[in-house]
């Protein structure tokens, strides 16, 4: 397990802190180069430095993902420093806690801009460097059936070690939210984006299978990250409650009864990416401990 993705180059948005540090933490572990990409030069560098004194390969790399241009320029960086990418998290987002009847367009845009547009330009930019990496037989999806089913007949067709066509060529996974999956009262726009990223990641599960290109959702719960903190807060000022006590709140309604971690997340992440989900596209599954169920 530990390397399982040797060899393979990763790119993890929003990796400073939270979850993404965590997923970039993981897929370090595991062996794979991770560039770390962040909006903060600084935890961009702290979170590469523990990779690093951890015997891990990273690269930070300051991006706003808000920004399609900074997006196509940091895929083309990182295809000059590691010749590939095998494997993006478009984990970078942000979140506001504000009554939906106060809200201003300039508090839509921001997190319409970062969560939806970011993730969708983050994806389709990875994924058309993807593409070019395919083998010139896959490049053409009306010439993929055929290649298929030919490999597939002959089993015996490929060298000892070789990935068989049917394999997966590229691993992407958006996060969602459990607030993806109804309104939110107080968190409208965020609820509407995550929304959005889960048919986003449908939509690009469907594009991408010609090419074997797997496209996944992850929806965490109550995670005890920076932005959670920041969600506890905000309810704390609209409500006058401690803080605390909203995030306490939430997590008395979860089934399992504790919060989650960003190494709860970093595990499905890690299996996303990896061979065991070759035949996984298109899904979006709750890591939030029951909160959700379907």
């Amino acid at each position: 397990m530990e390397h399982r993705f040797a060899n393979k180059v990763a790119i993890v948005t929003g990796a400073g802190q939270g979850i993404g540090k965590g997923v970039a933490l993981r897929l370090a572990r595991e062996g794979a180069a991770v560039v770390v990409a962040d909006y903060n030069a600084n935890t961009a560098g702290a979170t590469s430095v523990e990779i690093e004194t951890a015997g891990g390969q990273a690269l930070p790399y300051v991006v706003n993902i808000a920004n399609i241009e900074a997006v196509q320029r940091m895929v083309a960086d990182v295809v000059a420093a590691y010749g590939r990418i095998d494997m993006l998290v478009n984990n970078a987002g942000v979140v506001q806690t504000k009554p939906m009847l106060d809200l201003a367009v300039e508090d839509w845009d921001r997190v319409i801009d970062v969560n939806q547009r970011g993730t969708f330009f983050c994806l389709q930019a990875v994924a058309q460097q993807m593409v070019r990496q395919l083998p010139d037989e896959l490049r053409s999806g009306a010439a993929l059936a055929d290649v298929l089913t030919n490999q597939l007949s002959q089993p015996g067709g490929k060298e000892a070690g070789e990935p068989g066509l049917a394999a997966s060529y590229g691993k992407i996974v958006n996060f969602s939210s459990i607030a993806g999956r109804h309104g939110r009262a107080l968190s409208t726009p965020y609820a509407a984006s995550k929304a959005a990223i889960i048919s986003i990641t449908q939509s690009a599960a469907l594009a991408l299978a010609p090419y074997r290109i797997n496209v996944n959702a992850v929806c965490p719960g109550i995670v005890p990250t920076p932005m959670w903190t920041k969600i506890d807060q905000d309810r704390a000022e609209l409500f006058g409650a401690k803080e605390g006590e909203a995030m306490a709140a939430f997590i008395q309604q979860v089934p399992l009864k504790r919060a989650a971690t960003p190494e709860d997340l970093a595990g499905v992440v890690a299996f996303l990416c990896s061979a065991d989900a070759d035949y996984i596209t298109g899904q979006a599954i709750n890591v939030d401990g029951g909160f959700e169920m379907n």
